[in-house]
């Protein structure tokens, strides 16, 4: 825990006096619907609905048009296997604390582009059934982000994204992929 701490307080003290004023930071919240795909001949994978939120960073690079786009997300992974022969359901939770590393283009204040990817680290796991166990799970993962942000006021808007991460996630699970929507509010 410690190192945490110390790796937060150098990070927030190495940002200069001018790339705080240009930053834009706040926090985010919102729904995405998951999907992926199960091992299995009979088996089939439906999407589910997650949720995301966390804070967010903006921080100018060279020109003022391209910035750097980071900050600490809590995902949720969920995905639900279904057996096509028996019917039995199996639900999936995978929670993972992400660190988005993306290119943010921004054309003005209130719109912007961004590409890039996330580190997302495993910190929970479960299924639903007797003798079901998530076993397996690779992390971290690093999905591909593809987003779009949009201040409909000074302080709030949304963000759009789709992401995805075509890897071996858990034992029978892959190829995670999922499309979201989070309401911002900017504290800059």
């Amino acid at each position: 825990m410690k190192k945490w701490k110390i790796f937060l307080s150098v990070c927030v003290l190495s940002l200069s006096g001018t790339a705080y004023a240009a930053m834009d930071w706040g926090f985010e919240l919102g729904a995405r619907q998951q999907g992926g795909s199960v091992a299995g001949p009979s088996n089939v994978a439906n999407s589910q609905t997650g949720w995301q939120g966390g804070a967010f960073v903006h921080l100018p690079l060279e020109g003022g048009v391209a910035h750097f786009r980071t900050g600490l997300l809590y995902t949720t992974r969920p995905l639900q296997s279904e057996n096509t022969g028996t019917g039995v359901k199996i639900d999936y939770h995978l929670d993972y604390v992400e660190v988005p590393l993306d290119i943010l283009f921004k054309p003005n204040e209130a719109l912007g582009f961004y590409l890039g990817f996330n580190i997302a680290m495993n910190v929970a796991k479960s299924c639903s059934g007797d003798s079901c166990k998530v076993n397996g799970v690779d992390t971290p993962i690093f999905p591909f982000l593809l987003g779009v942000t949009y201040k409909f006021t000074p302080k709030w808007g949304v963000d759009f994204y789709v992401d995805g991460a075509n890897t071996n996630i858990a034992n029978g699970l892959y190829d995670y992929h999922a499309v979201g929507l989070n309401l911002t509010f900017s504290m800059d």
